[in-house]
């Protein structure tokens, strides 16, 4: 697909404290022109002292995560030898154009929806500018900007998914692709059903590691749980810091708890235990727990970005309702879909966390999109692709990648023991030497399982999807 040659800056030192250089390309918000604007892309590029390969563009999570704060983490984490390393803020994040709805930014659980909404009415046609394949012609003018031929990408979570828009729309320039714990075409779904129906498996493999004595039955005790919460949820206090604030457990919030811990398998081998613990009466731990799971979206606007994550998510999902209808009919809609699905596509949940999980709280009060959507282009099948999968990722299982590696005909290298994000993560020591060898155009090694050691290449910061919410 050609484009407009982008209009070019000088590279800067980009903003303190990164040492690192910066450059810009002036991009139009619509390239049709229908819509006036532009948008200014940043990036930064650590050049290799022995480049000899084309360059290597880390694209990070979301949608809506900022690129080029991440540039040193990437540079740290990945064997990158012979390529230079581009890391960019993808548009409406960071410094390239932020996009910005107050309303969704101070939202809380109970306004979440209707603040979506608000946002998506006050961007008005701009909301429909801030899709994936928009992102993948960025990353096309970055291309040119950088005056080289082709690129190679090293993709983490939804940056997968602007790496498949890339490779669909410019194959011709991409030499090689690697796809971090990636977001499958079709993906997320509608009413959560990939995550839901994951829960199972995961947990038993969380406990194959152990569970502090709840390795018996993780699954059906967490099934037990959820139709208690549902018939009255645990509220109770709990001290952190010398503070007591009130607690409130819900069966949403069990679930919430459980995808946020696939950022960490030790902190999801801890919950089993205080389920086990909170069905024989005593839900301190469970409460404990709550207070302190991590992993919300970060509150700077400049780190992630709400309205960006709305805007993608809302106007390229696939829905489970029409875009065009209201919202109580939207609703109604994907009820009926869920009562279409059985139960054990669900479990241990239930019917009503698909609704309560899935994109309608984001999407249901979203404004009916105004641009048409473009048909998908076929998936790349030629070109070299490596699929990297935690199989106790939550956000986008192990599941998901395999179909995903089997539409490109790409190599799958799976981490046990991990869960969302393996670069970095890496108890087996798969990922790096996989990456490695792939980038330089050398087999990729044998995994063997049977070793579990420390990688010393842990994140300072994670580069990965923020919690959902």
């Amino acid at each position: 697909m050609a484009l407009p040659a982008p209009t070019a800056t000088a590279a800067t030192r980009c903003p303190p404290p990164s040492p690192v250089r910066c450059f810009s390309a002036l991009v139009p918000l619509d390239r049709s022109g229908a819509v006036p604007g532009a948008i200014r892309i940043r990036a930064a590029r650590i050049r290799s002292r022995r480049a000899s390969r084309p360059p290597l563009i880390g694209l990070t999570g979301g949608p809506g995560q900022a690129g080029v704060s991440y540039v040193l983490d990437y540079a740290y984490l990945l064997p990158t030898a012979g390529r230079d390393l581009v890391v960019f803020d993808q548009r409406g994040t960071g410094a390239s154009g932020l996009l910005r709805c107050p309303s969704l930014e101070r939202s809380n659980d109970d306004s979440y929806q209707s603040a979506a909404g608000a946002c998506g009415r006050s961007l008005g046609a701009r909301r429909s500018f801030y899709t994936s394949a928009d992102s993948a012609d960025d990353l096309e003018a970055l291309r040119i900007r950088l005056g080289v031929p082709r690129i190679a990408i090293y993709s983490i979570s939804y940056g997968s998914r602007v790496a498949i828009e890339y490779a669909r729309r410019h194959p011709e320039h991409l030499e090689r692709m690697i796809l971090d714990s990636p977001v499958a075409p079709g993906a997320p779904d509608a009413l959560g059903r990939e995550t839901l129906g994951a829960v199972s498996r995961v947990l038993r493999a969380a406990c194959n590691l152990g569970c502090g004595g709840a390795e018996a039955h993780p699954v059906s005790d967490v099934a037990r749980l959820v139709q208690r919460l549902r018939r009255a949820p645990i509220r109770g206090f709990v001290r952190r810091g010398g503070n007591r604030s009130r607690v409130r457990v819900g069966a949403d919030d069990l679930l919430g708890m459980l995808v946020a811990s696939d950022l960490s398998p030790a902190f999801m081998r801890r919950i089993p235990p205080a389920v086990r613990s909170a069905l024989a009466g005593n839900s301190g731990p469970l409460m404990r727990l709550k207070s302190g799971t991590f992993g919300g979206l970060p509150d700077r606007t400049s780190v992630f970005n709400p309205a960006v994550y709305a805007a993608t998510t809302c106007e390229e999902a696939r829905l489970a309702w029409d875009p065009f209808a209201g919202r109580a009919a939207r609703r109604a809609q994907a009820q009926a879909v869920l009562d279409a699905t059985p139960a054990e596509a669900f479990a241990p949940f239930d019917r009503r966390a698909g609704l309560n999980f899935g994109l309608l709280p984001l999407c249901g009060s979203w404004p009916a999109p105004t641009r048409p959507a473009e048909p998908p282009l076929p998936l790349p099948t030629t070109i070299p692709t490596l699929v990297l999968s935690g199989n106790l990722d939550l956000r986008t299982p192990l599941e998901s990648a395999r179909l995903l590696a089997k539409s490109l005909n790409a190599r799958v290298v799976t981490e046990r023991g991990v869960g969302h994000q393996v670069l970095g993560l890496e108890p087996n020591g798969c990922a790096t030497p996989a990456i490695e060898a792939f980038l330089a155009q050398r087999p990729i090694p044998a995994c063997d399982h049977s070793a579990s050691i420390t990688i010393g290449r842990a994140a300072v910061r994670r580069a990965a999807v923020p919690a959902l919410r």
